[in-house]
């Protein structure tokens, strides 16, 4: 009987320590954590400290976390103090960035994207190309495929026919010939 208590109390204390490692950061903890991050790249310049950080809704319910929160410089150098950037004030006139991302956590693997650009750098927004048929009334430019490897310049010929036929199905009625043979054997099929 005093075994089996032992062997209960065992796996009660493993589930315990596995629940503690498995437990999810706070938003505060991740955003330190990217912040710790950004400064290590910094060797011998100023550290940079939190202004402020926007969390996500409380109801998100992901494993992709966005982060968004401001930075900016202060007194301390990396490689001089050992303080953390909450420690260091704020450099007077010191830089402001803007930093966005997203954290990524799922059991034991976590990835970090992030972006921190200086306050006044805008970055352009994408361009944004419609893309349906018709759309400019202009052909769209011809890719030059003769400075492609012979192996993938065949690849994209034979796509591109076999597109340019399914489009001419789509339109005529007309039925898809098949694809020509590749001088390596294989062949290609674009297909639904």
């Amino acid at each position: 009987m005093a075994g089996t208590w032992k062997a209960l109390v065992l796996v009660a204390g493993l589930v315990a320590v596995a629940c503690v490692a498995q437990r999810s950061l706070s938003y505060e903890e991740i955003v330190t954590q990217a912040l710790k991050f950004f400064n290590q790249g910094r060797r011998g310049q100023r550290i940079f400290g939190l202004l402020e950080s926007t969390p996500p809704p409380p109801d998100l319910n992901s494993t992709t976390i966005p982060l968004n929160f401001r930075i900016k410089e202060t007194v301390c150098f990396l490689f001089r103090y050992r303080r953390r950037p909450r420690q260091c004030p704020f450099r007077e006139g010191g830089e402001e960035r803007n930093c966005t991302g997203a954290f990524f956590m799922l059991r034991q693997l976590r990835l970090l994207s992030l972006n921190c650009v200086p306050d006044g750098e805008l970055q352009p927004e994408p361009r944004r190309v419609r893309r349906s048929a018709g759309s400019s009334g202009e052909d769209p430019p011809e890719l030059d495929s003769s400075s492609l490897p012979p192996a993938v310049r065949d690849l994209y010929e034979r796509a591109n026919r076999a597109l340019l036929c399914q489009l001419q199905v789509a339109g005529d009625g007309v039925s898809l010939p098949s694809a020509p043979e590749s001088p390596e054997g294989s062949s290609f099929w674009a297909g639904p």
